[in-house]
């Protein structure tokens, strides 16, 4: 009896010591009062733009890169699924090419869930040898439909697909090689900005009710002197619009998007994903593959309807990445408790994100490391902030670091959604925290 006793509580000792060194509490410390927000808003203050002015008249290529496989690989996006038996639609990474005579920019767009930052580190490796003066912007589709095996955490192998890293080496040096061709083809293009509202299709998932949402569709169109017309909109639906048990490779609507674009007048078009963060498709009838078509038929008529403004033929370009400093990772385990953070780098990575930003003449585009919220976007006025200085702000998302969701503060702490309970990775007050940061940027930086 004693023996069993012993042994009783032995175990639950031990059990209760395991739960305490995996288990703590949320911190609610306030956010002016955290190192991390200090130290980032310091560095902030020291940071500026490289305003490259302009040698010439603004000049444009593109380039797009057909990644799907020949043989079958994990997917991304959903619960593991670890081959696609069917290729509905290819898959591609694509590249916009502008050059205003004194720098070189890429925007990078891949057909997946995330820029991998595995890739985007072998990348930019490569091109540091190569030359200062480009600029690469990453973003990504988010297509929960697309190809895995790019994340070589434990999480990652399990839920992404075993890492696959001479694939990725193979697509780094197929990308750094497009880049490289894009530079040599470029041409003296106009370009122009666009916006168009679009809301009627896209709703807040948190709180579909009262929850507000980024509903506008916005990017560039570009004609070079040969005709040729190239396109990059962002919007920010999900794009989850395919089965979680499909196991058809696609692009989701982003794909069906730059499809009819380039079957509709346009030589090259490339999608990158907008404020996603709680926002999903609204208002389409159909399914699956079908409703990518419908959605991607009505905004490229949104696209077509749109009012250009076009950028001066000479213009500066400005660029910049903003380093982000975190906190410990607080995963939710229940509402008001987390993964203690050493559990959390063991199983995903450290928390690590930068803010990158591009801005042509008056257009200002911020790349996140996340799935940025709208809502946050609309809450806090953040395009007004960037009109006060005469500017157009235009946020993407996954620029090849990934640091969860940072969706508005309100439903932290309340809301039972996946979004907020297990993939906000960082902990309360973080909108506020990258809300703060984008309107430093905007109105010290300009």
């Amino acid at each position: 009896m004693k023996k069993s006793l012993r042994w009783l509580l032995s175990i639950t000792g031990a059990m209760i010591l395991i739960v305490v060194s995996l288990i703590g509490t949320i911190d609610y410390t306030p956010l002016t009062e955290q190192p991390f927000y200090q130290k980032t808003m310091k560095e902030l203050d020291a940071i500026n733009p490289i305003h490259h002015k302009p040698k010439s008249k603004l000049k444009a290529s593109w380039v797009a890169i057909n990644v799907t496989p020949k043989s079958a690989m994990p997917m991304a996006g959903y619960a593991p699924r670890d081959h696609f038996n069917k290729v509905h639609d290819s898959v591609y990474v694509r590249i916009l090419a502008i050059d205003n005579g004194n720098v070189q920019c890429f925007i990078i767009s891949a057909d997946l869930l995330l820029f991998p930052p595995a890739l985007k580190n072998k990348i930019e490796d490569q091109m540091r040898q190569k030359d200062a003066k480009r600029s690469l912007y990453f973003s990504a589709t988010h297509a929960h439909s697309s190809l895995g095996a790019w994340n070589n955490s434990i999480v990652g192998n399990l839920i992404l697909g075993k890492y696959n890293e001479s694939w990725v080496d193979s697509l780094s040096n197929r990308i750094v090689s497009a880049i490289e061709r894009a530079s040599t083809q470029l041409k003296p293009s106009s370009v122009s900005y666009f916006e168009a509202e679009a809301d009627e299709y896209v709703e807040n998932r948190l709180d579909p009710e009262h929850g507000k949402v980024d509903g506008k569709i916005r990017g560039l169109k570009i004609i070079r002197e040969d005709g040729s017309k190239g396109l990059l909109a962002s919007y920010s639906a999900h794009p989850t619009n395919i089965s979680h048990l499909s196991l058809e490779l696609s692009g989701d609507y982003p794909n069906a998007l730059v499809k009819k674009a380039e079957e509709n007048g346009f030589d090259f078009a490339m999608f990158a994903a907008g404020m996603v963060g709680s926002h999903r498709v609204k208002g389409i009838s159909e399914t699956e593959f079908e409703m990518c078509d419908t959605l991607a038929s009505r905004l490229f008529r949104k696209i077509q309807s749109s009012k250009n403004v076009p950028l001066k033929d000479s213009t500066e370009i400005s660029t910049a990445t903003f380093p982000v400093e975190y906190g410990a990772s607080q995963l939710h385990v229940l509402q008001k408790f987390k993964v203690r953070d050493w559990a959390f780098r063991w199983l995903f990575t450290p928390l690590k994100g930068e803010i990158n930003y591009l801005k042509i003449g008056n257009i200002v585009m911020l790349g996140t490391p996340c799935d940025f919220s709208g809502e946050i976007f609309v809450r806090d006025s953040l395009d007004k902030t960037a009109m006060s200085r005469k500017n157009k702000l235009f946020i993407t998302s996954f620029n090849g670091d990934y640091v969860g969701y940072i969706t508005y503060d309100e439903h932290y702490g309340h809301s039972e959604q996946e979004e907020v309970m297990a993939m906000n990775w960082v902990g309360p007050y973080y909108g506020e925290y990258y809300s703060r940061m984008v309107k430093k940027i905007l109105l010290s930086k300009i």
